[in-house]
């Protein structure tokens, strides 16, 4: 009997002298898609125009009674148009595709920090926004620093390639997670999106012992991201099983780099179930690829959707014309801390 996909909050807990529960049957539902599946009309949203007007209203409303970011929240402010347009937005993150880009934010109307007041109001009626980094930071710059990846290095800060990904697997992942483009590359920065739930299936017809592998913890580089003295990483896996929902987080170097940092070896079987996951999300059917525009917002299902992004070049040092994107961490389960 096929399993139809859920959403839930907590991460599944188990003994850990207990095997792990698994998914033996293949997934079904809107969030399963290959891409002959998926239109752009199934997750390009555009802001309806009622919504648009309460947004040039809401900047009139924050320029005259200035608010730090952080203190903002959607409850002080009558935004009923927004608040229908972002329930469809939760929809298709929940029960759709798993990811929306809103189309778009006014550019030439707002300034850099009015777009990220607004963006953090708009999200606020996804969930909480929570830590990203260890010390706490509630919206994270994503741009290059001229900093290479490295073990506490993250991609974000630099402007190589980053290869199929979900956010913070290492740690506690939110459940969704939000950029606002700012300002785009000269050239490259392209992203997909792939639906590892759909990738879940392939394995299962493939290759069903390097899927079960898949359900077993590995090793993950934290990055740095913890206190001075704490273990360097996680042991967690790649998909996990309530009996009702399957859930994912990937990033295959940092596993490669977590085995390293603690000198225990890479048993074959787990090397080869990422490599297989890794490269069936990048055959042409099994993912979706677009560029995203200035005034753009991103979410994504961060239990069910890998994304990557090319390697890009900046049109000019001018720190005001770099690619600049602008992410957030959405969860209502936890603390706030990055820890969670």
């Amino acid at each position: 009997m096929p399993i139809s996909v859920t959403m839930q909050s907590e991460l599944p807990t188990r003994d850990p002298g207990s095997a792990p529960k698994t998914c033996e049957e293949p997934l079904t539902g809107p969030g399963v898609w290959e891409r002959n599946d998926v239109s752009e009309d199934d997750w390009r949203m555009p802001i309806p125009p009622d919504a648009l007007a309460e947004i040039e209203e809401l900047g009139r409303t924050l320029r005259a009674h200035p608010m730090e970011t952080s203190a903002l929240d959607p409850r002080d402010y009558a935004l009923a148009a927004c608040r229908r347009f972002m329930a469809r937005v939760c929809e298709a993150l929940d029960d759709g595709v798993g990811f929306a880009v809103l189309d778009r934010l006014p550019t030439d109307t707002f300034s850099k920090d009015e777009l990220k007041k607004i963006y953090w109001l708009l999200s606020g009626m996804i969930g909480r926004p929570v830590a990203q980094s260890y010390d706490g930071r509630l919206l994270y710059d994503v741009l290059d620093t001229g900093a290479r990846i490295d073990t506490r290095v993250r991609g974000d800060l630099t402007r190589q390639e980053l290869s199929w990904h979900t956010d913070y697997g290492f740690n506690f992942p939110p459940p969704h997670i939000g950029l606002l483009v700012l300002s785009t590359a000269r050239e490259g920065g392209t992203s997909s999106v792939a639906s590892m739930l759909a990738i879940h299936n392939v394995l299962r017809d493939r290759h069903p012992a390097l899927l079960r592998r898949l359900y077993e913890p590995f090793c993950w580089n934290r990055q740095g991201e913890h206190a001075e003295g704490d273990a360097v990483v996680h042991r967690f896996p790649v998909f996990s099983y309530d009996g009702r929902e399957v859930r994912g987080r990937f990033i295959k170097w940092l596993l490669y780099k977590g085995y390293e940092l603690v000198g225990e070896p890479f048993d074959r079987t787990g090397r080869d179930a990422i490599e297989a996951m890794f490269d069936i999300m990048s055959e042409p059917d099994h993912h979706v690829s677009f560029s995203l525009e200035a005034g753009q917002i991103q979410y994504l299902n961060n239990f069910r959707i890998a994304h990557r992004r090319t390697e890009y070049e900046d049109a000019t040092h001018d720190p005001e014309a770099r690619r600049h994107l602008v992410r957030i961490f959405l969860r209502d389960e936890g603390r706030r801390s990055f820890m969670g």
